[in-house]
């Protein structure tokens, strides 16, 4: 069988061979259509041969899209064939580049069937490893850890179940949160941020060490008000607004490490090629302008700078498209994981020193969401709500550190983001947002506070939909988290991007009355001029809503952030029911439930992966 096999496998490539012989040598296009738009790959012949496939435009997801551009062209290439594997979590986008290289052979003269015939693959076999850490999880605490522990000189495997490194935070806007006083010192920011300090060291204290935290805050801000700067922030402000921000339903000593780790974390990741833009701005929901914006798209940057900074190290060993299913406990103490590859074998990961788990939350889990969180803040986070997650980010490794004895905190909250686009859940197609104005043509809510609140106060209006709309100059100019411009867009008719050179242009296009949005209009540049609090209790602006264009864009509220998991200490260890440590399983990242309480603010997502991913990979090396 196994000849006839091969017999078979060989007329085909002859077969292949001889269509690519009847084409003419030369460079062949197509484009077709991929998970956000259209996606153009080029197709190089010579010699009878397919030389080259590459993919020269898209709008894929940022950081994604590498994956499928380079591993699936790579494999059309090597296999002379286009039955070829996809990347496991870009399986649209991987299908659109076979797609695509198809329909250039197609341009090209060439008989595509003898390229889509079956090829004879080698299943993988049930396998066993060993190494000092084993880590679970290939988005950014996973990666963090990864960076640590292996400069700590501790072997490591990490395994992720997706086909890529990144998970979630490759989704992210690219802020991070931290005091940053060669920006903050002399910054002018719209309105008065301090008041919001001054609001916060009043406030009656719940317990003694909330009154101690704002006696440090009252005693830097006495410091800061002698001084000739603009702005007051410190480490301990950092700390405090974050927990209040989640209702101080975190643990205050996990929100004070995460703070006090920022900056730091901050100047880490930059030694490794990180890149932020100059100064510090107000990130959506961050609370204050203490946010650092990324330079490359999304969450890339991050990704690239942790890859970057791995690659070569012989002590790490990574193994993709292999999904943890349950925790190896012995005598008390975790010491390896049970995982599943892709072709459906048993994968055995034994850990010295211990084991990470960063495997993300749970706002993808329909059914999670529902059991943990849906109730009287949130009554619908059912199948008809969007998430903004990663397919993999489903709550696994919660459930298994549950199973192997470690205490759940806080699951009962989620947050929704109120910046998504209404039919994919994703971010990275915003490009500018400072004013939601719904269906009546009205404001409704602060576009500067809390995520939970805009996104509750976004569901109550008309279809549970707002439009953001801004003036520009140059609609090339307007850059989106995911690298496009505005132009582009508009040009291919994306995500509901709509432009007209007056407000009653956009008024009519997206169908809400124009006296309305007028008045509105006027009403928030005149609050840009003048600084003052509006009726919404918005404190800080940044620009009027002018120019020689105006556009507008859909947006929705969707399943974004868990801030519930498994509890840990300072020290990143998993804890007990009866707060002991449970030897041998540490994690970090938004596994756990300790740092954002009822609202994660923006940009702490980041600084979250980074600082607790961090400790994670330290202690875990050491086996501490």
């Amino acid at each position: 069988m196994k000849k006839t096999i091969a017999l078979l496998l060989a007329v085909l490539m002859l077969c292949g061979m001889t269509a690519l012989a009847s084409a003419a040598d030369g460079t062949y296009s197509a484009t077709v259509p991929g998970m956000h738009g259209p996606l153009t790959v080029e197709v190089t012949l010579a010699g009878d041969k397919i030389e080259k496939v590459e993919l020269v435009d898209n709008v894929e997801t940022p950081g994604l899209i590498d994956w499928p551009a380079s591993i699936v062209t790579a494999a059309i290439v090597e296999n002379q064939s286009l039955d070829v594997d996809v990347i496991s979590g870009v399986t649209i986008s991987s299908r659109a580049i076979i797609r695509g290289a198809e329909e250039a052979l197609k341009s090209a003269g060439v008989d595509v069937e003898p390229f889509k015939a079956p090829r004879e693959r080698t299943a993988n076999q049930d396998a066993e490893y060993e190494a000092d850490v084993v880590i679970v999880g290939g988005g950014g605490s996973g990666l963090s850890a990864a960076v640590r522990a292996t400069e700590a000189g501790a072997s490591v495997i990490l395994i992720e179940k997706m086909g890529f490194l990144g998970g979630n935070s490759i989704m992210v806007g690219g802020i991070y949160n931290a005091p940053d006083h060669e920006y903050q010192d002399y910054a002018e920011f719209p309105g008065n941020p301090n008041s919001l300090v001054e609001d916060a060291i009043a406030e009656p204290p719940v317990s003694g060490e909330h009154k101690a935290l704002q006696e440090a805050v009252a005693y830097e801000y006495e410091e800061f008000k002698k001084t000739d700067k603009v702005l007051f922030d410190s480490l301990n402000w950092f700390a405090l607004q974050t927990w209040n921000g989640g209702d101080k339903l975190a643990i205050l000593d996990n929100v004070k490490v995460l703070a006090q780790g920022s900056y730091e974390g901050l100047k880490w990741l930059e030694s490794m090629g990180m890149e932020f833009v100059p100064g510090v701005h107000l990130g959506g929901g961050s609370l204050y302008p203490r946010t650092h914006q990324a330079v490359m798209p999304n969450g890339t940057g991050y990704i690239k700078a942790f890859r970057d900074t791995l690659a070569g190290r012989d002590n790490l060993t990574i193994l993709m498209d292999t999904e943890g299913k349950e925790l190896i406990v012995e005598d008390g103490r975790v010491t390896g994981i049970k995982a599943e590859g892709k072709d459906g074998e048993t994968v055995t990961l034994k850990a010295k020193n211990g084991v990470v788990l960063t495997t993300g939350g749970f706002a993808g889990n329909v059914e999670m969401r529902m059991k943990y969180c849906q109730g009287e803040k949130w009554p619908d986070l059912g199948p008809g709500l969007i998430t903004s997650n990663m397919p993999g980010v489903t709550g696994d490794g919660i459930l298994m550190a549950e199973a192997a004895g470690a205490k759940l905190f806080n699951m009962d909250q989620i947050q929704l983001l109120p910046f998504c686009n209404p039919l994919t859940g994703a971010t990275g197609d915003i490009t500018t947002i400072n004013i939601y104005v719904n269906k009546e043509g009205k404001r409704y809510v602060r576009e500067d506070g809390r995520r939970d609140e805009m996104a509750l106060a976004t569901i109550a209006q008309t279809d549970s939909m707002y439009y953001s709309i801004y003036g520009t100059d140059d609609p090339s100019q307007n850059r989106s988290l995911g690298g496009m411009t505005a132009q582009y867009y508009l040009d291919n008719n994306l995500y509901g991007y709509v432009i007209a050179d007056s407000l009653e242009g956009i008024a009519e296009k997206i169908g809400i009355p124009a006296d309305n949005l007028l008045k509105t209009i006027e009403d928030f540049n005149a609050h840009v001029e003048s600084g003052e609090k509006d009726e919404f209790g918005r404190t800080t602006y940044s620009t009027k809503i002018e120019g020689k264009y105006y556009i507008a864009y859909p947006r929705k509220a969707a399943a974004h952030h868990t801030m519930g998991g498994v509890l840990i200490d300072t020290e990143a260890h998993a804890l007990k029911a009866d707060g002991s440590i449970l030897p041998g399983l540490y994690c970090a990242g938004e596994i756990t439930g300790v740092v954002h309480g009822s609202n994660r603010l923006g940009g702490n997502a980041v600084v979250d992966f980074t600082v607790y991913g961090s400790i994670a990979g330290i202690n875990a090396a050491a086996g501490k």
